[in-house]
């Protein structure tokens, strides 16, 4: 707890210190839409002063220095045996804070290095645990000879326990995962190992997750052209579900843009793997304070690398050719909140639209994001998605007598138009494609008037199941699914549903169900990457022509990332 209280502190003032901003100056801005009005009203108790970093690092380095074992180490408690992850953690915490200009006391890092030294062989037969030693002990000696007053980057030379460790480590890197691997070559950099430093980075390369085309859905019917202008998302790690520290993507992603832009700066991937961990953030932070903090010193190193801390670009907007605002970026508006302009509906035309952003001078990139709001009379409405995709699915549950089963239920797909009789159950089977992992969905399935679900109490066990991706495939070849371009109602014929345990991959995630008068409200509180399914059953009722209008998904906590499906309309009769 000192430590994930710590290392956010001691990665800010680094931030800070390397961007040349006060923190009298930060404290002006207002960052990720907290407004300020509203903040102090919500959160009482809640403000708090970048002054208060110096006496949060001091708190806690006294604490760390208490807590500090004989032999060198720390555990989990000021008690008991030393932890070989916990001493890592706390030394790469502590040359962090000394990088960042943040005096550290010598003896106190000097114990902590020479413990882990001696225990580097230790572990030679878990490489997880080695290689965060490793990487601590090689940010350690770096930042001895890099202090904050040095002119340039000067390699540290490896000592006999750190050679071995590191030789073991290279030798079985095949047996590595993402971030340990990472961790190796950010050591293999700190260390002057550049062939070997290149070598983990293309092995990283072979291992990595690539959404090229992030703008589209295997879910949804229609034209999938990916826009050219979106940027592919890139990581490595596991999707949120995990038992191994060193499995969760995040922290993996993370060590992996820093190796490579420390080894790497001009490859290919940044941008990509950049732009991932900026979707996986929920709000102001990500997962975890330890999360967090690790993306936050990424992030640090991209910017440094990338060359928008002084920017200096003028540009202009124009709409259908006609100016909207023409304004000019200095590095002192570079914490400032993004601009917005309004678009008069006078400038906007029926069809197609221009907008055009110009730069008019300077160099570096600018970020832009456009929201358009309108009414569409369409029939039936059309899915589409940002981040997250959805399908629903329609089967009747026809009654037919068997010699030995008794009555079993065939699902007959039940199409934009068909007809279903009162009384006859209709199954609902709702897909959903997240393109990242996330939190805290809920999904609005609106009910068509004429039928109501079976249960009839809310908060009963249903579960989303992780659909394997050879299932996906095998479906799209046999034809029962097709990505094609037919958007028409008819599209909706090619089911996507999956009946067959070994359809699934076995991953599951609790959904609560809340079983309102007019939709089915369906909320899960995390959901890893993938395509995953659903289904629950109602019955039909009240004769009519009922619409069943498209299912509604949203994150609760970041509105922007939402979804709805497809409308299906519905004939009920006696």
């Amino acid at each position: 707890q000192t430590m994930s209280r710590f290392l956010p502190a001691a990665i800010t003032a680094r931030t800070l210190s390397d961007l040349g901003i006060k923190p009298e100056t930060a404290m002006t801005r207002v960052f990720g839409g907290i407004e300020q009005s509203t903040a102090a009203v919500t959160h009482v108790q809640g403000k708090r002063s970048l002054d208060q970093l110096d006496a949060i690092t001091k708190q806690s380095l006294e604490r760390l220095y208490d807590f500090q074992h004989a032999d060198g180490g720390w555990g989990w408690w000021k008690d008991g045996e030393s932890d070989h992850f916990m001493t890592a953690y706390v030394l790469w915490g502590m040359s962090l804070a000394r990088e960042a200009g943040i005096e550290v006391k010598q003896d106190v890092a000097d114990r902590a290095a020479s413990y882990l030294d001696k225990e580097l062989i230790e572990a030679e037969t878990n490489y997880d645990e080695q290689a965060w030693m490793l990487h601590a002990v090689a940010v350690y000696s770096s930042a001895l000879v890099n202090g904050p007053s040095a002119l340039s980057h000067t390699a540290p030379a490896a000592n006999q326990f750190q050679l071995k460790a590191f030789d073991n480590l290279y030798v079985n890197r095949d047996k590595l995962n993402a971030y340990t691997r990472a961790l190796l070559a950010l050591a293999a950099h700190n260390f002057g190992f550049k062939d070997k430093a290149r070598t983990l980075i293309e092995n990283l390369e072979n291992g990595v997750t690539i959404d090229s085309r992030p703008d589209t859905s295997i879910l949804q019917e229609g034209a999938q052209n990916s826009n050219s202008s979106v940027i592919a998302t890139a990581h490595w790690g596991e999707d949120g579900l995990y038992w191994r520290w060193s499995e969760g993507g995040v922290e993996a992603t993370s060590f992996v843009l820093r190796a490579l832009l420390a080894i790497d700066p001009q490859n290919k991937l940044i941008e990509p793997v950049t732009n991932w961990l900026i979707k996986n953030r929920r709000g102001a932070q990500w997962s975890n304070t330890r999360d967090t903090a690790i993306v936050v010193l990424t992030l640090n190193d991209y910017l440094k690398k990338s060359g928008e801390l002084q920017p200096d670009i003028g540009y202009e907007l124009l709409v259908n050719g006609t100016s909207i605002v023409s304004k000019q970026i200095s590095a002192n508006d570079a914490l400032g909140a993004p601009a917005k302009f309004e678009i008069s509906r006078e400038l906007i035309r029926d069809g197609a639209n221009d907008i055009v952003i110009r730069r008019t001078n300077g160099a570096g990139p600018l970020y832009f994001a456009a929201q358009a709001k309108f009414f569409s009379f369409e029939e039936p409405v059309a899915p589409a998605g940002t981040e997250i995709f959805v399908r629903r699915q329609y089967f009747k549950l026809v009654n037919h007598a068997t010699l030995l089963k008794g009555f079993v239920a065939e699902r007959v797909p039940l199409n934009d138009g068909d007809t279903v009789r009162s009384g006859e159950r209709v199954e609902t089977v709702i897909t959903i494609e997240a393109k990242n992992n996330y939190e805290y969905l809920l999904f609005e399935d609106l009910k068509p008037a004429g039928l109501e679900a079976v249960e009839i109490r809310s908060g009963d066990n249903l579960y989303v199941r992780e659909i394997k991706s050879g299932a996906l495939a095998t479906s799209a070849a046999s034809g029962s699914y097709s990505g094609s371009a037919d958007i028409s109602p008819t599209a909706s014929r090619q089911a996507l549903s999956f009946t067959s345990t070994s359809d699934f991959t076995g991953r599951t995630r609790w959904v609560y169900q809340e079983l309102r008068d007019r939709k089915v409200a369906l909320f899960i509180d995390h959901l890893p990457q993938g395509v995953w399914q659903l289904s629950y059953e109602m019955r039909a009722e009240s004769p009519g022509d009922f619409h069943a209008l498209p299912v509604l998904g949203h994150a609760m906590y970041v509105p922007e990332i939402r979804t709805n499906g497809s409308e299906v309309r519905i004939r009920v009769v006696d």
